[in-house]
């Protein structure tokens, strides 16, 4: 009796230690590519199609599926008829219309550098003049002679090709790492356009002027450099510094700011000229090279979080299905598998919602349908669009 007791013993305290290395490694993102993302992971069994209902504190939702079939979808867009675009983050680019995906990628897409899920084909964005001149601009990580960078090109699409590719910015960034080599844009109030650039696995490059990496850029939509840079000493095309993992960057209505989100995890209000920390300093992730030089002013987080939810995508809302949203944020959030909603005040955050939680794919990407519900993207090897809409 005394030996079964004791092998009994034993037993529950092995069980607890598996549970909480399990459990910290959940929290840390261990174990997963690129913290939190899932790449070259064995396929899971398919997520459920059937829709999903979820009370939150305004309403009651349902979350629907609109189109599977996707590998890593990353970043997508609405296109005026109604048709989605998305980036396959391996390097293909794909049409959905009337909620099919089309089987042929569309083609003119440039040579990607795949990276297991931590960099590849990203984000895509309209022109503003878009039904005039059908140009699409896209972010994808760029191989040459000194390793991997992250570039801007841009085509014409017309039907299921992409014409006149050319880059149009390719950033300073050049390195050996494979980690951090996410880049997401969005052109702003002023036309420019501005691209969220990761540090590469370079912290000490983030700190210097002359390299891109860690830094918030802005271009023309030709490409051409401003005649400066809002910090002294930097180079031209430097809007802002001091970020790791940049995962969205989206303009703040009525304001010259952005929002954008980190990876580990930091909701930050971008200014011209700001400093936000990296490499100095960190909310949570990442080993920081600090203290930061004598007189150097950074600038908080508007919002952190942790344990670390990963951040992704990120929507301010301005639709009217859910008209007691609008002006909140929602962050997709990988390690979470949830959309996480924001209200901001002032000084930041006043109220903080997951729509749902582990949902059985990460949330990727995040965006207003032109039908005024909320769609995002599902980071899997069988990846979905998705959609959220009120039940009545």
């Amino acid at each position: 009796m005394k030996r079964t007791f004791e092998i009994f013993a034993a037993l529950i305290v092995l069980f607890a230690a598996v549970f909480t290395v399990g459990t910290v490694a959940a929290q840390r993102g261990e174990g997963q590519r690129g913290g939190g993302e899932r790449a070259n992971q064995p396929a899971r069994p398919p997520m459920d199609s059937t829709p999903k209902n979820f009370d939150t504190r305004d309403y009651k939702i349902r979350v629907v599926t609109v189109t599977e079939g996707l590998k890593y979808p990353y970043s997508f867009l609405f296109l005026p008829d109604g048709s989605i675009l998305v980036n396959e983050l391996e390097g293909r680019m794909r049409l959905i219309r009337d909620g099919k995906l089309d089987p042929q990628a569309i083609s003119g897409v440039p040579e990607v550098h795949y990276a297991a899920g931590r960099g590849g084909l990203m984000d895509i964005v309209l022109h503003p003049k878009f039904a005039q001149n059908h140009l699409v601009y896209f972010t994808y990580d760029k191989t040459g002679d000194k390793g991997t960078t992250q570039a801007v090109a841009r085509g014409e699409l017309k039907g299921n090709q992409l014409t006149n590719v050319k880059d149009v910015f390719v950033a300073e960034a050049w390195g050996k790492a494979e980690g951090h080599l996410s880049a997401r844009m969005n052109f702003g109030h002023d036309g420019m356009l501005y691209m969220a650039i990761s540090d590469h696995n370079m912290p000490e490059a983030v700190a210097r002027g002359d390299s891109d990496a860690g830094k918030v850029i802005r271009i023309t939509e030709d490409g051409k450099l401003p005649a400066k840079s809002p910090i002294p000493g930097y180079g031209p095309e430097i809007f802002a510094t001091g970020f790791r993992d940049p995962h969205s960057i989206v303009p703040i209505p009525g304001s010259d700011d952005f929002w954008e989100v980190e990876h580990g995890d930091e909701l930050n209000r971008v200014t011209a000229g700001g400093n936000y920390g990296w490499p100095f300093v960190s909310t949570g992730e990442g080993n920081p090279i600090g203290p930061a030089p004598a007189g150097l002013k950074l600038t908080e987080p508007f919002v952190k979080q942790w344990p670390v939810f990963h951040f992704s995508g990120l929507l301010i809302y301005s639709g009217n299905k859910f008209p007691k949203w609008k002006d909140n944020i929602f962050i997709g959030c990988l390690q979470t598998e949830e959309i996480h909603r924001v209200v901001i005040g002032k000084d930041g955050a006043t109220f903080r919602e997951p729509l749902f939680k582990m949902l059985g794919q990460q949330v990727r990407d995040v965006k207003q349908g032109p039908d005024g519900y909320i769609y995002f993207t599902t980071n899997d090897q069988m990846g979905r669009v998705m959609r959220v809409e009120p039940v009545n």
